[in-house]
């Protein structure tokens, strides 16, 4: 025992490595499981830090393994070398590697015990030092496995490890392709117009012709129209289905100038004269022409913006036409339902004297139906937004005005650029 301890102090700084297993007997059973659950397994159980290459096919091999009344560190020995595996240890950790097909693992090699005798400074020289420098020497040979330390380290964390399988389970089959959404899914759409609309206000008859056209002078057409609404997308390969709504804020500026003449008077005057003779008798005969003076002339100017604000609910189709590397072109047509829900202005009453009242005492149509077509392209931004712009054509189906002697069916064209976040 002193030759030992002389031993290791005449070497300090060198160290043995010798495999110690726990003085602890324990039990452990497996049916029917893969290696490589097993072996966490026992990291979970007796606290094993056992690293594997996870990559390697033959830890998903299905095995059975009993032992009874073992130390952990022999029953981790016994189930590697059944399987044709081995181990060094580094620090805690177990190391695992296969073996070779003539590779068998290296026995620890038994330190001779120390020669016992009288102690003399010469003996000393004479012990096996080399050879037990030599067991590190050959561990050389096992750093050379650090990397296969490194691909195994990360199995490692204070948290249960997770399940793999479950993990597959939430990744969608289309990661791949980031145009998937935009093919087969749903999004939402936040866009902004501007419209340009003209009066198409026209006569049914020879007689509302004069109220058709103080209309056609007092309107003039405008960008000053515009919209804003949500619409809903549904994507299917190369159709697009869609739902809106939409606020239209029609805005025309009302200009007109009317002159009233109330009382007056016919100024006669002489043209000219002549005469004619009969017998003994002249006749004179005077051309003469009468002016209207009225004694009251007023002059009114009215100028104003009307504003007719609606509510419409559209459903609309589109068609994939062209594509470019992130952008799609599509074409659209689409029917809508409208409803009056705010006007404000001038407007001219019926017949006969087309006075200017206010535009509200008109009665407008419940509900007005409306067509649609419009062009778009959709630009990809992100995985989830495109930007879309849209030039459109709208024509209202029914009148404006209800019973009104004239056609109020008013058109536009417009433009609008919207945002669209898929789902």
């Amino acid at each position: 025992m002193l030759f030992f301890v002389f031993l290791c102090a005449q070497f300090p700084q060198k160290k043995l490595e010798a495999q110690t297993f726990s003085d602890s007997l324990v039990s452990f059973q497996v049916q029917n499981k893969a290696f490589g659950e097993v072996l966490e397994n026992l990291y979970e159980t007796f606290g094993l830090k056992v690293a594997f290459n996870a990559s390697d096919p033959g830890f998903n091999k299905k095995i059975s393994f009993s032992a009874d009344k073992l130390s952990p560190d022999a029953l981790l020995n016994n189930l590697l070398e059944r399987e044709g595996y081995s181990f060094r240890k580094i620090g805690e950790q177990y190391n695992v590697f296969k073996l070779q097909q003539n590779e068998k693992r290296p026995e620890q090699e038994t330190q001779p015990e120390p020669i016992l005798s009288t102690l003399y400074d010469t003996v000393f020289i004479q012990q096996p030092v080399l050879r037990i420098d030599t067991l590190v020497l050959t561990d050389t040979i096992r750093q050379s496995d650090t990397l296969v330390i490194h691909d195994t380290v990360r199995i490692f964390v204070d948290k249960p490890a997770e399940n793999r399988r479950a993990r597959i389970k939430d990744v969608r089959k289309d990661i791949f392709n980031q145009d998937a959404r935009r093919a087969n899914g749903t999004g939402i759409e936040l866009f902004y117009g501007r419209e340009y609309v003209w009066p198409d206000f026209e006569a049914v008859d020879e007689e509302s012709t004069p109220l058709a056209d103080l209309w056609k002078e007092a309107l003039n057409p405008s960008f000053r129209s515009q919209n804003l609404g949500l619409r809903w997308h549904r994507c299917s390969n190369k159709w697009l289905f869609t739902a809106s709504l939409t606020y239209l804020d029609f805005a025309q500026v009302f200009k007109h100038n009317r002159i009233i003449r109330t009382g007056g008077y016919y100024d006669i005057d002489t043209l000219d004269s002549y005469y004619s003779i009969v017998g003994n008798d002249t006749s004179w005969f005077h051309v003469t022409d009468s002016v209207y003076l009225p004694l009251e002339e007023s002059n009114y100017s009215y100028e104003t913006t009307n504003r007719v604000g609606m509510l419409n609910l559209g459903v609309d189709v589109s068609y994939l036409v062209a594509q470019l590397p992130g952008v799609r072109f599509f074409a659209r047509t689409g029917v809508g339902l409208s409803t009056v829900i705010f006007k404000k202005g001038l407007a001219f009453d019926q017949l006969p004297d087309y006075e200017v009242i206010d535009l509200k005492d008109l009665e407008f149509s419940p509900a007005s139906f409306n067509f649609r077509l419009a062009f778009l392209a959709k630009m990809r931004l992100t995985d989830e937004l495109d930007l879309v712009p849209e030039v459109s054509w709208r024509m209202h189906l029914n009148d404006l005005f209800l019973d009104y002697p004239i056609q109020t069916k008013p058109a536009s064209v417009g433009i609008s650029l919207g945002l669209v976040y898929y789902f």
